[in-house]
């Protein structure tokens, strides 16, 4: 089984190839992209694949981490 970063998938088969090998649309594809999102990509010998989100608990938003560091530092 092989283990990538949905970015260098795409780079090696293409967006659209992605997206009909996870099952999703080009679109989600390319946001997921867009917002820079930690996916990696698994692709086993037979060709079928699976993709999860790496991140960590508890997840904060990014508009919700910079709100929360301006509330602190106005506290500080």
């Amino acid at each position: 089984m092989e283990r990538i970063s949905l970015s260098d998938f795409v780079t090696k088969i293409g967006q659209a190839r992605v997206a009909r090998a996870l099952g999703c649309k080009p679109a989600s594809i390319a946001k997921a992209l867009k917002a820079r999102r930690n996916i990696e990509v698994s692709v086993d010998t037979d060709g079928s694949c699976i993709a999860q989100e790496v991140r960590p608990f508890p997840s904060i938003a990014p508009d919700d981490l910079e709100l929360q560091q301006a509330k602190s530092s106005s506290l500080a």
